[in-house]
């Protein structure tokens, strides 16, 4: 089983503050309209105010959802293989970096549902969903490959040299449809997500995976270094 040194955090708490925020908001709203009927404007912008919230705080736990997927999915490549979940590197939040004897991998993870278009090089990517309704989102290649450079960067400093990170963005939700052109940087579903690793050939020894493995633990914050350390 692989080794996994960092869970996935950031997404959860951002949902559970905003969850928490918005039903406060809610309540008071309530509270102001039955007891305070002079203040009915106040009331209703707090309630309307607190279901936003609610629904903002939603979109963190899709994601949350998806990270946790693409992390059990890895969990069953061997124990030479280091997880680490929702990474801080420079000024890159990176969902997954994979460190093991088939090289090194950001995983840039995405939980959304419908049609999904997208070209590599264009800078916003299309979702179509609910009858032809379309949204906008920051192109997922762009933003893995910015990401696996920023961990090429550190890792550049810290002494490994000419390491190259590889990028990889990952579709969880079983319904969706890639409709993407992106020759250099893999766009998958997560079920193809076991077999494309199965088909990379190995380019380091478990040795040298260790070393850089323990490089990036160091950007570990000691708050959950210590949890880590009385998992075991």
């Amino acid at each position: 089983m692989a080794n996994v040194l960092k869970q996935q955090e950031s997404l959860t708490s951002a949902f559970k503050k905003r969850v928490v925020l918005g039903l406060g908001l809610a309540v008071s709203g309530v509270v102001i309209l039955i007891f305070f009927t002079q203040l009915g404007i106040v009331g209703v912008i707090l309630i309307i105010s607190g279901i936003v919230l609610i629904g903002r705080g939603h979109k963190f736990q899709l994601g949350a959802t998806g990270e946790s997927l693409v992390t059990e999915a890895l969990l069953y490549f061997p124990d030479d293989w280091h997880i680490f979940n929702d990474m801080i590197v420079g000024r890159s939040q990176i969902d997954h970096i994979v460190v093991c004897p088939k090289g090194i991998y950001t995983i840039e993870t995405k939980n959304y549902q419908g049609t999904i278009y997208g070209n590599a090089e264009k800078p916003e990517w299309y979702q179509v969903s609910n009858y032809d309704y379309k949204t906008t989102f920051y192109n997922p290649v762009k933003q893995g490959n910015g990401h696996s450079l920023s961990l090429s960067k550190y890792l550049e400093k810290s002494g490994f040299k000419k390491i190259w990170v590889n990028t990889i963005v990952v579709f969880t939700e079983p319904s969706v449809e890639l409709k993407v052109f992106s020759p250099k940087t893999p766009v998958i579903y997560l079920s193809e997500l076991k077999e494309f690793f199965n088909k990379e050939n190995q380019v380091m020894n478990p040795s040298y995976c260790n070393k850089i493995a323990d490089c990036v633990s160091k950007l570990i914050p000691a708050k959950n270094k210590s949890e880590i350390r009385g998992q075991i």
